[in-house]
């Protein structure tokens, strides 16, 4: 049975260092002092999704408090390379969903498949498919972030936002802890 639970600051190192490095390209990864800093800031949340204390995916996110609510932007999700293909990714979107009662919007960025063809075509189509099946919906807004194409989703929470107002979020989630001189060169939204 699978569990899910905040992770600890040792377990955020770890799990950079020994799944991150090698689950997501080298230019896409923050540096591990940025999330960091970030999480002492509590502007970050790590999540952990364990069956009998082994360690099967994770989920990261940049976070902002306004107005009482919590806004979320998933940062980096994936399941641990020796359980993929098992169903665990499906079923930790869905715990991290029964997680987020208190949280008024969780944005996910996927690769714009209409910017690249061939395989990446279908890669980034197979991931959009699968956020979509796990309560994402598609919320029509496409931005460009340090020059890469993204469709933003939105996890279904019953409370469905308008474009404006998940650019709004965007922005801010992005502002919280990017420098404004990289925000204003970088972020397109």
């Amino acid at each position: 049975m699978l569990q899910c639970r905040t992770l600890t600051r040792a377990e955020i190192i770890d799990t950079y260092n020994v799944h991150m490095k090698s689950d997501f390209p080298e230019d896409e990864l923050k540096p591990l002092a940025m999330i960091l800093k970030s999480l002492d800031r509590e502007q970050y949340i790590c999540y952990g999704v364990f069956s009998d204390d082994v360690l099967c995916g994770y989920a990261y996110f940049a976070i902002i408090a306004d107005n009482n609510k919590k806004y979320y932007l998933l940062d980096y999700f994936a399941t641990v390379r020796e359980m993929r293909g098992k169903g665990i990714g499906s079923a930790f979107l869905i715990i991290l969903y029964e997680h987020m009662t208190d949280v008024e919007m969780v944005i996910c960025e996927t690769e714009n498949p209409k910017r690249t063809i061939g395989d990446e075509f279908d890669i980034r189509n197979r991931r959009i498919g699968f956020y979509l099946r796990n309560k994402y919906i598609d919320t029509g807004v496409t931005v460009s972030i340090f020059g890469v194409d993204y469709i933003l989703l939105e996890l279904d929470l019953g409370n469905k936002h308008t474009k404006d107002g998940i650019r709004v979020y965007y922005s801010k989630l992005y502002r919280s802890f990017l420098p404004e001189k990289l925000y204003n060169k970088f972020v397109k939204i």
